[in-house]
């Protein structure tokens, strides 16, 4: 195997391309990499393996005491052959040295690229198995068809600054993590509201991704049940647009 080599964000187009083969259940898209890995602040490492083209990619982050494998994949025509064990070896280190006291893999909010292994995959599951990893939970990826959805059935628009400013106030008691999520999707424009009390977002971290979303949590105020499902909507079909312009 050829020693492993740091890659950056001139690289995110050369890595999307290798997502087709490499991952077929993660696709990304060059926007999507570059969101998802390369705009992440906090301590990380990003590897490639090459050997005529580029045959592997991994990449592990540090926050606090906790780190992650946010990215391990290794193209089909080079497994079996030590490549993703001598990767992951890197990554734990790497992890170790910036004070990490425990690896998890995938669920690197808020900014990751998918929640957890693909339980289609079981080569990848009892890889990590095999290096004791256990499972600790689940978490769901689902899909919708777009045509034909329904009208949303509340008003909505394209959340601004002071928007965020009001949905920080209640976002910041109850969903304290996904403020950088919000805030980076009413940077993008890809986050709408309905009054101050919902929102959904599209986009941010993987093209075509749904999600943060969430509604205030007031159960006695009947208005407001409605805005889940009404910015859901909304924010679909924006992603229905894009999907098709790519």
């Amino acid at each position: 195997m050829n020693e492993p080599v740091e890659l950056s964000a001139d690289d995110a187009a050369q890595i999307a391309a290798f997502a087709r083969v490499g991952c077929a259940y993660d696709l990304l898209s060059t926007t999507s990499v570059e969101r998802s890995i390369f705009a992440d602040p906090d301590p990380q490492v990003v590897l490639g393996v090459y050997d005529g083209g580029l045959d592997a990619v991994a990449a592990g982050v540090v926050r606090g005491v906790r780190g992650w494998v946010k990215f391990l994949a290794v193209h089909p025509r080079t497994r079996r052959r030590g490549i993703g064990t001598a990767l992951l070896d890197r990554l734990e280190v790497f992890c170790r040295e910036r004070g990490a006291t425990s690896v998890e893999i995938g669920n690197s909010a808020p900014y990751y690229v998918s929640p957890g292994v693909d339980v289609r995959t079981t080569e990848s599951i009892c890889f990590y198995e095999a290096r004791g990893y256990r499972r600790y939970g689940e978490a769901v990826d689902m899909s919708i068809r777009l045509a034909g959805l329904p009208q949303p059935e509340r008003p909505t628009h394209l959340a601004g600054r002071d928007d965020l400013d009001r949905l920080l106030t209640w976002v910041g008691k109850y969903h304290p993590n996904w403020i950088d999520e919000l805030t980076r999707g009413v940077q993008l424009g890809s986050c709408v509201v309905h009054d101050d009390i919902g929102f959904a977002c599209i986009d941010v971290n993987r093209e075509g991704c749904f999600g943060p979303t969430a509604t205030h949590p007031d159960p006695m105020a009947d208005r407001r049940r409605p805005s889940g499902r009404t910015t859901r909507d909304h924010r679909t079909r924006r992603g229905e647009q894009g999907l098709q312009e790519e």
